[in-house]
């Protein structure tokens, strides 16, 4: 017990310790920024520091100070997406995501989380445009093709996504096989007895 004890404890002073630690950097940061009041790097910094202690709130306002000076910073808007996404605030994330592709087609994460947020949302058609872009640029992602194959689903596509889980399931051979998981969803055995479970919904066997 008092091993136990002495084991929270310590687990409660390193948290403390880099809670105020990362409070000296914002500090440091801030009077960056107030030398510096026009660079926008600055407050992305800022708002990074912010996500390390879960202070989400001043984290967005950081990123939006940051937009003010770089509107069109693909990687800005795309920051600003995650920390929404990761407080569950799905429509604001979208926007943010869409604008950040919008002004960089090329940032294929952003069309994988933006299908996650309209997943989410339950706009499975357009959560499955948006990772239909995300597979098509990265067709090992076995995250990327399960979520897709959930959109499908919940779009009343059963067979287009019983095409994806198989698509994984063919290419869990050799390494993948041996790692076990397989992403999201577990294992490949967990997988293909959710693929057999289907098979019997959509063609009856």
């Amino acid at each position: 017990m008092a091993n136990k004890v002495l084991r929270v404890s310590c687990i409660l002073a390193a948290g403390a310790f880099a809670a105020a630690a990362y409070g000296d950097v914002i500090e440091d940061v801030k009077a960056d920024i107030a030398a510096d009041p026009d660079n926008a790097d600055l407050y992305v910094e800022l708002a990074m520091e912010y996500e390390y202690v879960s202070d989400w709130r001043q984290a967005v306002d950081a990123y939006l100070m940051a937009l003010a000076l770089v509107p069109n910073d693909a990687d800005v808007h795309f920051r600003l997406a995650e920390v929404y996404f990761a407080v569950d605030k799905l429509a604001p994330s979208i926007d943010e995501y869409r604008k950040a592709v919008a002004l960089d087609e090329g940032l294929d994460k952003a069309y994988y989380q933006m299908g996650r947020a309209y997943l989410g949302s339950k706009r499975y058609d357009e959560a499955v445009t948006a990772l239909e872009k995300y597979v098509e640029v990265s067709p090992y992602d076995f995250n990327g093709m399960w979520f897709l194959g959930r959109s499908l689903e919940r779009a009343g596509r059963k067979k287009d996504a019983l095409q994806e889980y198989e698509k994984i399931l063919d290419y869990c051979t050799g390494a993948y096989a041996a790692a076990g998981e397989i992403g999201v969803f577990g294992t490949s055995d967990d997988l293909a007895a959710y693929v057999r479970k289907l098979q019997k919904e959509v063609y009856g066997e």
